[in-house]
């Protein structure tokens, strides 16, 4: 795997735009940011001016004209803020600015800033430090990069890591000088970008948060904007492949998924949607713009999709979001259908030739939107894939970058787009891109790039997708199974893919794509040995979709993404520095991946990972661990490993979730065990903006007594469009003895083999009771109380157990072609080893007598190294896959 630390550091930090916002001073979530700083945060001193942001950021400028800008940049949007408390003096000699967190000693020598004439110092942790312009930063903790073009986790790709807001050093600057502004405009984009004044000019913004990383991040989004809250329906499963797919073909691939009862919520029309005018892989003909002749397109290829308004309109039925490949680095061609109305509409008067590509100018970007995009907006296409990788920056505007300018256009068209509504409720707008430099994260969704299928960038994603984090990039999607081969590869390996996907729930966008390629394959059905498993991967996502809206809210709030590394909850622990395949997934799931193969005999990968402090709960294997220590474990194909804090409360989906658009009047609750613990439940309409202002919470508690596990669901506080007036609980309570009885608001639930609303049951496998409520208003507080007449017994005995109970279920068919191969396929399987294997049916058939079952599993699991040892009717090969897996 590459090393994180080996990183080529951006010789200058990208900038991106943002996007306005309103509201008050110091809240930019809404839409009017303002960019003019409060004069009494403002300290100037001859060609010197200082902004006192916060009392850890600080702006400084020098211009040798005198002329201060007050424009946004493409990255600052607001200065606005309330001024923090600090001193200052000035005189001609210089200036001196102390806050409660830094002191700033300015030397005015009429001369740029340089080390002999500014200073900073600051405490970042108990040593006070001294910065000055040209001081390096070995410690910078990173941000993220443009593309992963050509990563296969030895390399990083075609561009480097970009520096990040956060460093060990406990400080860091952004370099804002050479970057554009966004200047206010006559027109209905209200701004649009323009080049800085000429002239020698400084435009720096210093951090000095110390090792206080969420705070640095939340400080960030004041100045910078926040990332705005996407459909909920974009965090379930995505299917794409470049391939050339006709319509059919797709409403073939969804039927199926659906089939095998795969959820799916995003369809991705790649590049073949549009006549790609004879583009060949060998002899590609190269346009007037050095670009592939047919890479670029806007005509629907007709031989493919014969009525596009008719695929859009089953797409839109199907419950589908559908998104169109672009790249539109050839501008308009003469060749394509929407050729005439641009010409037309801009005015252009070289007929025949082609239009250049010109995002930078409102002209050309408006007659771009009206009359090539709106057209197939209107027939049904919900959003944009822009798959920019071409030039980097304007042959126009100075310093632009052209990735970020087309996420910032993109981005105000869809949100004006969805301004046009006449119910009141604006669609939430978003785009897919590519990363454009700091302040993209105020334009969600991101695009990763086009990565080798290897375990070596399994193994890299990890660090990457969670230190992106370090600029509020915090919608990485990756193409999940790897976008493309080596040549030495002959085949996909079903065993990459699916460690790929069980990795891939715990990313922000879960997507599987993957180039034009005939060896790789990403339907699951063609891996008869995995399917299921990848079933399993991507159920497991749409169960866990209300705990990841959560964190999508919270990292609108306040700037911490949902995948973040471990250092920003132990900031002063080493350990937290040097895990890069892991990371906290929201604040309650650590999460990792699986980026080996399984021995060919054991069927077991391992497994490192390091928990902190506390107590984690194994949610594959039922096992609980203690905190601070590293473990290394072992897994098998079936089990994706992820670590939930003890006493978390995880909201989720029931199993009869398979799309996010569809309501769901249930709410599933699972009370991980090992301490008690509360939830705050976010929600919202899932599409509109309105979640700005309009949303509801729900406050869940769980606390335990030797003769009670006592629930409180409280009212929800708050409303919003939509909301449902009464709801349908499941709680779940993995590993948790059998309760003697259940009320539910005072009223007594009965046991039931078969459940349904209004009974409890029991799980053998996971050792769980799980209440099922009738439905129950969401305005008034409910109480679901578990009671144990003689105290709820040893809880330790059932850690662990799921795993073994759950190894079982494969290894028995295994056991028994076993017997057959080896002569003998009449006999019964060793009693012992049922008496292990079988145990969840007895617990499942009569609960209240689980302690005799599980004694009679601690004897026979004594027995069982015993008894498959001297077991005459299998090979050594497989006592020894029996042994590893059941831990004898």
């Amino acid at each position: 795997m590459l090393n994180p630390k080996s990183f080529i550091i951006s010789a200058a930090i990208a900038l991106s735009p943002v996007y306005t916002q309103t509201a008050s001073a110091t809240d930019v979530s809404t839409e009017v940011a303002n960019p003019v700083a409060n004069e009494k945060a403002t300290v100037t001193c001859g060609n010197a001016r200082f902004t006192v942001l916060t009392p850890q950021m600080i702006r400084m400028e020098w211009c040798a004209d005198g002329k201060w800008e007050d424009n946004k940049s493409l990255t600052f949007v607001n200065r606005r803020l309330d001024v923090p408390r600090f001193k200052s003096s000035t005189s001609k000699k210089g200036a001196t600015i102390t806050t409660d967190a830094l002191s700033l000693t300015y030397k005015n020598d009429g001369r740029p800033f340089d080390a002999s004439n500014l200073k900073i110092t600051f405490k970042p942790g108990l040593k006070k430090m001294t910065w000055t312009p040209g001081t390096t930063d070995s410690l910078n903790l990173m941000g993220t990069t443009r593309t992963l073009d050509g990563c296969d986790g030895k390399k990083l790709g075609r561009e480097p890591m970009e520096t990040g807001l956060l460093s060990r050093s406990g400080w860091a600057l952004i370099d804002d000088s050479g970057k554009p502004l966004i200047v206010p405009t006559d027109s209905h984009w209200n701004e649009w970008v323009a080049e800085r004044s000429e002239g020698e000019r400084q435009d720096w913004y210093f951090l000095a948060y110390g090792h206080d990383y969420k705070k640095a991040l939340a400080d960030y989004q004041k100045v910078a904007g926040r990332a705005m809250l996407p459909p909920k329906s974009t965090l379930g499963y995505w299917w794409s492949r470049y391939w050339q797919y006709s319509d059919d073909e797709m409403v073939d691939i969804v039927d199926k998924l659906r089939s095998y009862d795969i959820p799916i919520d995003v369809l991705i029309v790649d590049m073949d949607w549009h006549d790609t005018f004879g583009l060949t892989k060998k002899n590609p003909r190269k346009d007037e713009y050095g670009q592939r002749v047919g890479w670029t397109g806007y005509t629907w290829q007709k031989e493919l999709f014969p009525n596009p308004k008719n695929f859009l309109e089953w797409s839109n039925r199907a419950n589908l979001l559908t998104a169109l490949n672009l790249h539109p680095a050839s501008g308009i061609q003469p060749y394509e259908e929407c050729y005439d109305a641009f010409t037309k509409a801009y005015g252009w008067t070289e007929k025949g030739k082609s239009v250049p590509f010109r995002i930078d100018e409102q002209k050309w970007a408006d007659t771009y939107f009206n009359t090539v995009l709106a057209p197939m907006e209107d027939m049904g296409v919900d959003f944009w894939w822009l798959d920019w990788q071409q030039w980097l920056d304007s042959k126009y505007t100075k310093g632009l970058s052209n990735t970020f300018w087309l996420n910032h256009t993109f981005f105000s068209h869809a949100r004006e787009r969805a301004s046009e509504g006449t119910d009141g409720l604006n669609k939430r707008p978003f785009i897919y891109h590519r990363w454009g430099g700091l302040g993209s994260h105020r334009y969600p969704l991101g695009f990763s790039g086009d990565t080798y299928a290897t375990w070596e960038t399994l193994a890299f994603l990890p660090w990457f997708t969670s230190t992106a984090s370090n600029v509020n990039y915090g919608y990485w999607g990756h193409d999940i199974g790897g976008h493309m081969f080596h040549k030495d590869i002959k085949e996909t390996d079903p065993e990459l893919y699916l460690r790929w996907l069980q990795y891939g729930v715990f990313t922000p966008i879960f997507k599987t794509h993957s180039t034009k390629d005939r060896r790789i394959v990403r339907y699951p059905w063609a891996f008869p040995d995995h399917q299921f498993m990848m079933r399993d991967a991507i159920q497991l996502r749409y169960a866990l979709v209300p705990y990841i809206y959560n964190a999508a809210r919270a990292n609108y709030d306040t700037g911490v993404a949902m995948c973040r590394p471990m250092y920003y909850e132990y900031p002063e622990t080493d350990k937290a520095y040097n895990v890069p395949e892991q990371y906290f997934f929201g604040d309650d799931i650590i999460a990792t991946a699986v980026a080996h193969p399984v021995d060919t005999v054991t069927g077991l990968a391992d497994r490192s990972v390091w928990l902190p402090e506390g107590k984690w709960y194994d949610y594959s294997t039922g096992h609980l661990y203690d905190g601070n220590t590293e473990l290394n474990l072992s897994y098998t194909l079936a089990e994706n490993p992820f670590y939930v804090r003890a006493g978390a409360i995880l909201p989720m989906n029931p199993s009869s979730v398979k799309s996010l658009q569809v309501p769901c009047d249930t709410l599933v609750l699972t009370f991980i065990p090992g301490a008690d613990g509360s939830l705050s439940h976010y929600e919202d309409d899932g599409e509109t903006d309105a979640y700005i202002n309009t949303y509801a919470t729900t406050e869940i508690s769980k606390n335990t007594s030797d003769k009670t596990v006592n629930v409180k669901i409280g009212a929800r506080k708050g409303t919003f469009h939509n909301a449902p007036s009464r709801r349908a609980y499941e709680l779940r309570f993995p590993a948790t003895m059998p309760p003697t009885s259940v009320e539910v608001d005072g009223k007594e639930y009965p046991y039931s083999r078969f459940p349904q609303p209004g009974t409890w049951s029991y799980d053998g496998m996971s050792l769980q009771p799980t209440v099922y409520t009738e439905m129950l208003p969401v305005d008034t507080d409910a109480e679901v109380v578990l009671h144990y007449a003689d105290g709820m017994g040893d809880s330790a005995r059932l850690y662990g157990k799921q795993q073994i109970f759950r190894r079982c279920r494969t290894l028995t068919p295994e056991f028994k072609e076993e017997q057959s191969l080896n002569g003998e396929s009449y006999i019964m399987l060793p009693e012992g080893y049922l008496k292990v294997s079988q145990c969840p049916n007895f617990i499942l058939e009569n609960p209240q007598a689980i302690a005799t079952y599980l004694d009679d599993f601690d004897k026979a699991y004594s027995q069982l190294p015993s008894i498959i040892r001297n077991h005459e009717y299998s090979g050594d090969r497989f006592k020894t896959r029996v042994s590893a897996q059941l831990g004898l």
